[in-house]
């Protein structure tokens, strides 16, 4: 028995239940469409609910790590040491994910702007994480009523 369940584990929980209680009673296809794209949409929110909070802290600390350095090698890059300042000014409220991403096109832009290949690939490889991350959320198509 959980005690303390998580809200991924309430998700899955959900979902069994309807995929095994509720949908062997599902007979109208288009019904049925519904209850497998709810079922699909909620396995979703359980995979992001159980990893947003921490591939966002992730993805931001590898974003401030990267602008640190920027900056330090670029001193013309004024907008990536004004994004960067803005988001370690309130790095602990709710919206610093946003700033991050704020950072991380100032970092992209200052990259581009100095021409350097090896710090054009360092912000490629945030754009790769960031949108693993994104696909790890969003999860797999999942072609619903095509039993």
């Amino acid at each position: 028995m959980i005690s303390q369940p998580t809200s991924p584990q309430l998700i899955e929980a959900a979902c069994a239940e309807l995929s095994s209680k509720v949908a062997p009673f599902v007979t109208d296809p288009a019904a049925r469409v519904v209850l497998d794209m709810t079922v699909a949409v909620l396995q979703g929110v359980a995979r992001r609910s159980a990893n947003e909070l921490a591939w966002m802290r992730e993805e931001a600390d590898g974003i401030e790590e990267v602008a640190r350095q920027f900056v330090a090698d670029l001193p013309e890059a004024a907008a990536l040491a004004s994004a960067l300042q803005a988001y370690l000014d309130a790095k602990s409220d709710l919206a610093a994910y946003e700033r991050a991403g704020e950072v991380l096109s100032c970092a992209i832009e200052a990259a581009y702007a100095d021409g350097d290949a090896e710090r054009k690939a360092t912000v490629r490889r945030l754009i790769d994480e960031r949108m693993a991350n994104e696909n790890a959320v969003i999860g797999q198509y999942v072609g619903v009523g095509r039993g």
